[in-house]
């Protein structure tokens, strides 16, 4: 099951709708790139339109805010026609429901505080200093050509664990219980009909939510569509 794909035209996400019964809850499955053409947020954007429930991610910390300097400076370099998935969709404009799912500062920061002291230092000092590389030299085709994100993990997902102990736990882990949680009680919901929930997390997070949908759940795909990201033309 492909979220992300990186082909040698561009980048592109793979929507998903999830179903299980006619009277229960639909799920709409967005996996999220944070960088990308404005054309894209606008379609994401478009498809959360329908949603009666936006189901998002979000850790109010200084240093989640560190971590997203590798990605949030690029954006910046004006000839790569990119922008941030906080600028391009701010989420209080819509009308659906909005259910934050994701752990809180405190969470967070108890699970940072695991990862070797010298691993985090290095961490603060890398992240900006590659956002700042990025912005330098990186084209369309650099950025997209690591983003291709299944539901079996990869060989570099394993040895990035390997290499970096604790930061998957506290980045991925613990998120990923949080978000799966309150797809489950979502699903769970009595009286709620044929309403629809978007789901707009990381594309690293979705093997988690589809796993518990599809094998947990018993969900099944109904309808899945391609949205591009970026194109490797442009930029």
């Amino acid at each position: 099951m492909q979220f992300i794909e990186s082909s040698y035209f561009g980048v592109r996400a793979a929507l998903y709708e999830l179903s299980r019964n006619r009277d229960e809850p639909q799920f709409l499955i967005v996996p999220m790139i944070h960088v990308g053409s404005p054309a894209y947020y606008q379609e994401v954007r478009r498809r959360l339109e329908q949603c009666d429930t936006i189901v998002f991610e979000g850790v109010r910390s200084f240093r989640g805010r560190i971590l997203a300097l590798s990605y949030s400076i690029v954006a910046r370099r004006k000839r790569l026609g990119l922008v941030t998935q906080h600028e391009a969709l701010p989420l209080k404009s819509f009308r659906a429901k909005l259910v934050h799912a994701d752990v809180s500062t405190e969470e967070f920061t108890d699970s940072w505080m695991r990862v070797p002291w010298p691993l985090r230092a290095a961490i603060y000092v890398i992240a900006p200093l590659y956002g700042v590389f990025l912005y330098l030299t990186a084209t369309r085709r650099s950025l997209g050509k690591r983003l291709s994100t299944e539901d079996l993990r990869s060989s570099e997902d394993i040895l990035g664990e390997e290499h970096m102990p604790g930061v998957n736990a506290a980045i991925v882990d613990r998120r990923d219980r949080k978000i799966v949680e309150s797809v489950r009680a979502l699903a769970g919901e009595k009286g709620s009909g044929t309403s629809l929930i978007g789901v707009i997390y990381g594309a690293g997070h979705m093997r988690a939510i589809t796993g518990a949908l599809m094998e947990e759940l018993r969900f099944r795909v109904t309808e899945a569509d391609w949205v591009s990201v970026f194109d490797y033309d442009d930029g």
